[in-house]
């Protein structure tokens, strides 16, 4: 069952749909995103890739013992992402994008501009065809979220119209999350969201916290976007974003960390499991979803260090479960096991 926690009554929360704006733009968008498409990271559980003193290792949460492995050792390292095939790790080494196999070989710069621009923790489309992350100018507080091909090795950036004008998508260096969520309560139409921290116009109002959900009607699409805003008052902010892997809405099934921001120091309240809710683990931070919904990886600190705990979704009654010390979990997803 999943859990759905009440609304928080101190904090102000309104939804700018400017997504799809006209009634009758959903029934278009359906209209022409034919089949069944996965939604964010489906499949069996597998690994999960975490950050121990700038290196990258997994471990089997199933079966802990004798199961962790070092996947890089030069110190510089963050970030982790599997590839939705579970095959691939996208991951950030002294600012520069990079993805190895899930073993830890064939490590392939992506991006070599750093300490110029960094890149943010990145996010695969659901397709495994594209990277998203925000590209970062050095001494800037905001920057632009980017679009990599894996096929073409095209970088793009992210569009959306603001005041009839076309604008690159300003974003904070924060992490970003990519679905192909469901457009409505009992809809089939799938559309292409990634969930960022806005910047600048982007912002309601541009000196609050803003997660911004930017949608397109297929992932392959770069511009033009239309972005709905979840804004909160000045000492909160939502980040970390993490889809529900199975058929996500794309206005409700998005976990974040809320923070709590006062005079702009940031320290964890909480995992939100909506975007307007109350938290429901607290002081938990970068929560992600097992790729099958049933269980959440988070971090907690601990007597002043991080450790990752693994907690049943939706059991309020089932203590966690710590797994390791470490920060930025992210779960493997492995195909489906075929019954019959």
């Amino acid at each position: 069952m999943r859990l759905l926690p009440e609304p928080v009554p101190r904090m102000k929360t309104r939804w700018l749909v400017r997504w799809l704006v006209a009634a009758g733009a959903l029934a278009l968008l359906g209209s022409y995103l034919s089949g069944i498409a996965q939604a964010a990271y489906p499949g069996s559980n597998g690994l999960i890739a975490f950050v121990r003193h700038g290196n990258i290792f997994t471990i089997n949460p199933a079966h802990t013992s004798g199961s962790l492995v070092q996947l890089t050792r030069d110190g510089h390292d963050s970030g982790p992402r599997w590839s939705p095939s579970g095959n691939q790790v996208a991951y950030l080494d002294r600012g520069n994008l990079w993805v190895m196999n899930a073993n830890g070989s064939s490590k392939t710069r992506i991006t070599d501009s750093a300490p110029g621009y960094t890149d943010s923790r990145p996010s695969w489309s659901p397709n495994g065809q594209y990277l998203a992350f925000v590209k970062t100018q050095r001494g800037h507080k905001h920057g632009y979220l980017t679009r990599y091909s894996i096929s073409t090795h095209a970088f793009r950036y992210f569009t959306t119209t603001v005041g009839g004008h076309r604008i690159r998508v300003a974003a904070l260096p924060a992490p970003v999350a990519w679905a192909w969520a469901l457009t409505a309560p009992k809809s089939t139409a799938h559309g292409s969201f990634i969930a960022y921290e806005g910047a600048a116009s982007l912002c309601d109002f541009p000196h609050q916290y803003c997660l911004n959900l930017l949608g397109f009607g297929s992932q392959s699409e770069y511009m033009n976007g239309f972005p709905s805003a979840e804004y909160a008052p000045t000492s909160f902010r939502l980040t970390d974003p993490d889809w529900y892997p199975n058929d996500p809405l794309f206005d409700i099934d998005l976990m974040t960390t809320q923070e709590n921001c006062p005079g702009g120091h940031c320290t964890p309240a909480g995992l939100d499991l909506e975007v307007t809710a109350a938290p429901v683990i607290p002081g938990a931070y970068q929560g992600v979803y097992s790729p099958t919904g049933t269980l959440i990886a988070y971090v907690r600190n601990v007597h002043g260090r991080a450790e990752i705990y693994v907690v049943v979704n939706g059991d309020s009654l089932a203590g966690p479960t710590r797994l390791v010390a470490g920060t930025e979990p992210d779960w493997q997803p492995r195909p489906a096991t075929r019954v019959g």
